[in-house]
């Protein structure tokens, strides 16, 4: 199936941690209107809150509230969640597809076993997105920048993204998946805040998401970076 190229494609190992981690990053996209789009790596159905049902109409309104028409799930094993050759190929298979110019995922270090592993396969499937005898549908693709999306473990950002202007609205966002939050509100609004508030801090502003680059990113003129220095 044919679709229209996005410019920016965020994985994450379960429906909510993009809108967790990098729920920010994906409300300033929509509000500059950057096309964009979510692959889940699994339904989470082995959470203790919640049925599949649940979390995939959750999935679905916080899309809608994003304003995405793109979002897919590859329905591999919650809680098993592995880096292999096999799973490589369908992340690449994705990418190929939607042919974004970057690619965002959680960062492969990290306690949840599900959330390195999706960094681990979405970080080694580079090689197979620009393969031309993969035997995959869609002609090879290569984006330009992988960047990594820290959960539970803190890191040092290659970049820090100034979400303070969001931060509200991703609040909001977060609430549209009732099932997971609503019993331990305090205590994830808690973690969520601190966190945010500590990579906000590195750059002088209340709230921020950091993103971790995997190799140099090349610039080739001195525009390019200066665009990023604001």
């Amino acid at each position: 199936m044919k679709t229209a190229p996005v410019e920016v494609l965020i994985f994450g190992a379960h429906p909510d941690d993009v809108e967790w981690a990098a729920g920010g990053i994906a409300i300033r996209l929509s509000d500059e209107k950057v096309p964009f789009g979510i692959v889940d790596m699994t339904n989470g159905e082995m959470g203790s809150r919640g049925t599949v049902e649940q979390r995939k109409s959750e999935a679905k309104r916080a899309a809608d509230y994003l304003g995405i028409s793109v979002r897919e799930n590859l329905n591999l094993p919650d809680c098993g969640l592995m880096d292999s050759p096999e799973n490589r190929r369908l992340v690449a298979s994705a990418i190929r597809r939607h042919r974004p110019r970057v690619v965002l995922a959680p960062l492969w270090e990290d306690r949840h076993p599900d959330h390195a592993a999706a960094g681990a396969i979405v970080h080694k499937s580079r090689l197979y997105c620009s393969l031309t005898n993969l035997h995959d549908p869609n002609p090879p693709h290569r984006p330009a920048a992988f960047l990594f999306y820290p959960i539970h473990n803190f890191h040092q950002p290659t970049f820090v993204i100034d979400t303070s202007g969001v931060y509200e609205r991703k609040l909001e966002l977060m609430q549209v998946y009732g099932s997971q939050f609503h019993e331990a509100v305090g205590d994830f609004l808690f973690r969520l805040e601190s966190r945010d508030r500590y990579y906000g801090s590195l750059i002088g502003v209340h709230h921020g998401e950091a993103l971790v680059a995997d190799q140099p990113i090349p610039v080739q003129e001195l525009r390019g970076l200066l665009s990023l220095l604001t």
